[in-house]
C-alpha cells in the first residue's frame, strides 16, 4: 500500500524550488554592486582642484600682465609634475581610463599652450580654452565620484 504524501507533490516540490531559487537570485542580485568607474580619492580630487586653481592665476597673469614664456618657464615644469603626480595616482584605481585619457589630453593641452608661448608670445585667452575645458571635465569625473561615493559636494550659496 502506497502513502501518498500532499506536501511531496511534484507540484509542490517544483513550486518550492522555483521559489527558494528566485530567493537566492534576489538576494545575490542585492548584495552585487557593479562599479562602472574608479572610486573617489580625495587626494586626486584636491590635486586636480590645486592645479585648476594655479591654471588660472596663471592664465590670467599672461592675458592681462603679458606675461612671457620666461617669466612661467616654472610653471610649465610645475604642471608637468602635478600631472605625472595625480596620473601616478589615477592609475591604481581599476576602471580609471577615463580619466586617464583626460590627463593625457590636459598634458597635450599644456604642451600646445607651452608652444605658444614659446614662440609667439603671450597667448590670447581663447588659446587657453582647450586647458581650461579639460580641467573643467576632470573637475566634473571627480565631483560625479564624489557624489558615488555618497560624500556630498558643497552646494552653491
Amino acid at each position: 500500500m502506497m502513502t501518498h504524501f500532499p506536501s511531496l507533490h511534484p507540484d509542490t516540490i517544483e513550486f518550492a524550488l522555483r521559489r527558494a531559487l528566485s530567493a537566492f537570485l534576489a538576494l545575490l542580485l542585492a548584495s552585487c554592486a557593479v562599479t562602472f568607474v574608479a572610486p573617489y580619492d580625495q587626494i586626486t580630487d584636491e590635486a586636480v582642484q590645486e592645479l585648476a586653481k594655479k591654471t588660472e592665476i596663471f592664465i590670467t597673469d599672461v592675458t592681462l600682465a603679458r606675461g612671457s614664456y620666461s617669466q612661467h618657464a616654472g610653471f610649465y615644469r610645475e604642471v608637468e609634475g602635478s600631472l605625472g603626480a595625480i596620473e601616478l595616482r589615477a592609475s591604481l584605481y581599476p576602471k580609471n581610463e577615463g580619466e586617464l585619457d583626460l590627463i593625457n589630453r590636459l598634458r597635450t593641452a599644456f604642451q600646445k599652450l607651452k608652444q605658444i608661448h614659446q614662440e609667439v608670445g603671450p597667448f590670447r585667452p581663447a588659446e587657453a580654452e582647450p586647458v581650461r575645458s579639460l580641467l573643467r571635465s576632470l573637475i566634473q569625473v571627480e565631483l560625479a565620484k564624489k557624489r558615488s561615493a555618497g560624500i556630498s559636494a558643497p552646494t552653491r550659496s
